[in-house]
């Protein structure tokens, strides 16, 4: 069988060789996805790619997060430099939530990193299974696409910590449990919602009070907004990450609604300052900077050990921080205040 050439790609698709090459060096150009689908078909390897990922390393390894504004992603960068040795670097991509930006940002990092370690933005992607057949090394932090099991991996135990949180606001006596989630489409917001709907089944509890947002400040505002809105409104709520949280208190704040004496309140991911907020924060904390590291360790191993390396998945553990911020539910009062725009 001869070997596919990069002509042989040109022709199936009706350009040139040139815009071949163009795209394989990670610039954009026209019919990007039936080049892709050529690709795949041929089984062509790019070799000029391989041969500098077998034999003439960069001696960097890229990070590619959907939000670097999130200290829990800046916190995982943190803990992948403290493992990445001396005789590699790390390369930040921040791919702002933009399904269109991470995909650019692999086509262009092909060839030019020894390996990826990435959050990938939602579990439908194919991008990081399109890379990794040519050799590219990939290992998911955090997050994971549908067919993650190829891939090496450092995860949290979402569904426990959420079903943590939520037992803790059963076990003071709320019914009314609302949880403020992150998208379903991610590895997080859809387990983090299995473990609340978990915990609130075995209480016999209905999930009636979910509502699904974004991993933003934003997000939380508005969802905690709506959540006051309703007749027979919530007496606690969960929420699935520390921006969703913070954007949550300000809503309460901004209506007045004082926590906990009208309304209990528990985050997923600890926060710098959440002894200093009055009241105390309670929260489902973790180790961000364990997970960079681990993801770190397995990314050299499979450098290594070579890209046969058998994909190892590891599981970050989270814990309960008790404050201040829960206490039992007040049935007897409204927790409704004036609207206040933001």
């Amino acid at each position: 069988m001869s070997t596919v050439t990069i002509t042989d790609v040109a022709k199936r698709v009706g350009v040139s060789v040139a815009t071949i090459s163009r795209y394989l060096s990670g610039f954009t150009v026209r019919n990007e996805e039936k080049i892709r689908e050529a690709i795949i078909e041929l089984n062509y390897r790019p070799s000029a790619a391989a041969r500098n990922l077998k034999s003439g390393r960069t001696g960097i390894v890229a990070i590619v997060v959907p939000d670097i504004t999130n200290p829990f992603f800046a916190s995982i960068v943190e803990g992948a430099e403290g493992a990445v040795g001396d005789d590699r670097m790390i390369l930040l991509v921040n791919t702002g939530d933009s399904r269109e930006r991470e995909e650019k940002a692999l086509s262009q990092l092909f060839g030019r990193v020894d390996g990826v370690i990435m959050a990938p933005l939602t579990e439908d992607e194919q991008g990081p299974s399109f890379f990794s057949q040519f050799g590219l090394p990939i290992v998911f932090v955090d997050r994971v696409t549908q067919d993650g099991e190829k891939f090496s991996s450092v995860l949290t135990d979402n569904v426990k910590g959420a079903q943590l949180a939520t037992d803790y606001l059963i076990g003071h006596g709320h019914k009314k449990i609302a949880m403020i989630s992150g998208p379903l489409s991610t590895t997080p917001g859809k387990r983090r919602a299995d473990g609340y709907r978990a915990a609130l089944k075995k209480a016999n509890l209905g999930d009636q009070y979910f509502i699904e947002s974004d991993f933003s400040e934003a997000g939380g505002y508005a969802a905690m907004c709506s959540l006051l809105e309703r007749d027979d409104a919530p007496t606690a709520v969960f929420t699935a990450n520390n921006l969703m949280t913070i954007g949550a208190l300000h809503a309460l704040g901004d209506r007045g609604i004082s926590v906990p004496e009208q309304i209990s309140i528990i985050g997923f991911d600890d926060l710098e300052f959440a002894e200093l907020i009055n009241p105390p924060l309670t929260v489902i904390a973790r180790d961000a900077r364990l997970q960079g590291s681990q993801a770190m360790e397995l990314m050299i191993k499979h450098l290594n050990d070579g890209v046969h390396t058998p994909p190892e998945h590891s599981m970050v553990d989270v814990q309960l921080v008790e404050r201040g911020s829960c206490g039992a539910p007040r049935e007897s009062q409204k927790v409704r205040s004036n609207k206040i725009g933001r």
